[in-house]
């Protein structure tokens, strides 16, 4: 595990969205009660149903957080990326983890107790506020990602899907947007609620029409204008 200075942990936390906006001197008092955690890929953070008493801020790398049914399917609720943090709910709550969260690459985190957050909130209440409106994204995400379920098919969900993570982890060469994560086609099944011969299907029928092809793991997106009209965004 990397040694972090208190400064060095300072500037980290002032990144994350939650904290962007405290003082100095608040960073620093954060500073000091925060640790550093590492991950190597694919290694698990937590489990649903563990027992939750820390909170934690992404510095490096890319997590999952997912549920599984008892019948072993995997859902993706969300990619979580440097600067968020999550882990509260179960924190706040008193409760169990709602999810798994398991590291997509190799990750950096700051990992605070309760002990330690909670005392903090409540002697700053703009954080506080922030953190109600992180809780409310959550919410609304979790309702598109139930609607998108029922309502739609494979095709524009999978297209929706990269759509918005052409949004989030894009990187344009020439004319293609290459999309900056690694994942297996079962994974993007589980984020869409499909299974990986769907997912492995509908890739393959978008790889002959020349709107994407797969590099080592990678999506490259060629004609993003078809995929955003399939998916009905606009990806800036």
């Amino acid at each position: 595990m990397p040694h972090r200075s208190p400064d060095v942990k300072r500037r980290l936390l002032g990144r994350t969205r939650l904290f962007s906006g405290l003082a100095a001197v608040e960073l620093e008092a954060l500073a000091r009660v925060a640790r550093t955690r590492t991950l190597e890929p694919r290694e698990q953070l937590f489990h649903k149903g563990d027992q939750g008493a820390q909170v934690y801020a992404v510095i490096e790398g890319r997590l999952k957080a997912l549920t599984t049914s008892a019948k072993g399917d995997d859902v993706v609720f969300s990619v979580l990326g440097p600067g968020e943090l999550f882990g509260e709910i179960a924190l706040l709550g008193g409760q169990h983890r709602t999810a798994t969260v398991t590291a997509i690459d190799s990750c950096t985190l700051l990992v605070i107790d309760r002990r330690d957050f909670v005392p903090f909130l409540t002697e700053h209440p703009e954080a506080a506020i922030q953190l109600l409106s992180v809780l409310a994204e959550r919410v609304v995400h979790a309702s598109e990602l139930l609607e998108d379920t029922l309502f739609l098919n494979l095709p524009f969900r999978l297209a929706k899907k990269l759509c918005a993570f052409a949004r989030e982890y894009g990187e344009r060469s020439g004319r293609d947007l290459r999309i900056d994560l690694r994942l297996s086609q079962e994974e993007w099944g589980d984020m869409v609620g499909a299974s990986r011969e769907s997912v492995n299907k509908q890739i393959r029928a978008w790889t002959d029409e020349g709107i994407l092809s797969v590099d080592h793991g990678y999506v490259v997106i060629h004609q993003l204008g078809k995929l955003e009209r399939l998916a009905g965004c606009v990806v800036i």
